[in-house]
């Protein structure tokens, strides 16, 4: 249970996480796997190693990868790191709420401020609205939020926790790039589409403000930049940071869009 293994998360990223941490998030699914599965999982229960498996059933890679890549998007089975399968066992509990509730909780405790659309993102499909509903409302009766106010450039109501709030040794955010793939540029959703026009997008922040947003792919190691939209007057600051986000992931910044802002 210590070792960590790669599997799907309940926004359906791939993440790598130990044992429990997969059978909590496959008891909050609460979705049985199909009765023709039966027989992958039983095996991969006792055996890791899917050459095996291929062999018994005389089946090729891509015969294989098509029977198993369901199982792990549901979460019915992860992967360890020398590319060995595991099937993934429930938590066994009467009290399916109470799991549900937990991982809200702890989910919460990583942001100070957040709304009911924010959490509800952040959650994935398995938490319905009416449920994020009921447990922020939990969290302001018990002290764990307090509620009624509005954050710059939003207009959804948002919870907050209150010793985070009322904290005065909060320490200054340095300059940094938050990338698509992280959990919190869902907190930054309106303020992607709203200021820079992108549904998926790098988010620039400079003196813990949004000044810039580009799309890029990410290939052979590098990032190559496609579109960059971002305060003309802050446009130095924003590469700099850019750079230095660049440099942090050895990925060095490519493409046209790039030298064109380098050379201005």
């Amino acid at each position: 249970t210590e070792q960590l293994h790669q599997g799907t998360n309940l926004r359906g990223h791939q993440v790598w996480a130990r044992l429990p941490h997969f059978q909590r998030l496959l008891a909050i699914r609460n979705a049985p796997p199909n009765d023709d599965d039966f027989g992958v999982l039983e095996f991969f229960r006792n055996h890791n190693d899917p050459s095996v498996f291929m062999e018994r059933l005389a089946m090729r890679r891509a015969e294989f990868r098509k029977l198993i890549s369901p199982l792990v998007r549901s979460g019915h089975l992860v992967q360890d790191y020398r590319g060995g399968f595991k099937t993934v066992e429930s938590l066994q509990s009467s009290d399916l709420w109470s799991i549900k509730r937990k991982y809200l909780r702890e989910l919460v405790e990583e942001y100070p401020v957040i709304s009911m659309k924010q959490l509800e993102r952040l959650a994935g499909t398995p938490f319905s609205p009416e449920e994020i509903s009921d447990v922020l409302h939990e969290f302001e009766e018990d002290g764990t939020l307090i509620k009624g106010f509005l954050v710059d450039d939003q207009h959804d109501i948002s919870w907050g926790r209150k010793e985070i709030l009322d904290s005065k040794q909060i320490p200054k955010t340095r300059d940094l790039v938050i990338p698509p793939s992280d959990p919190l540029i869902h907190y930054f959703g309106s303020i992607l589409r709203e200021r820079f026009g992108f549904g998926s997008a790098y988010l620039v922040f400079h003196k813990e403000e949004p000044i810039a947003a580009f799309k890029a792919n990410t290939r052979n190691s590098t990032i190559e930049v496609t579109d960059f939209v971002g305060d003309s007057d802050l446009e130095k600051e924003a590469l700099r940071v850019m750079k230095e986000f660049a440099w942090e992931h050895q990925m060095p910044l490519t493409g046209e869009l790039y030298e064109k802002l380098r050379s201005r």
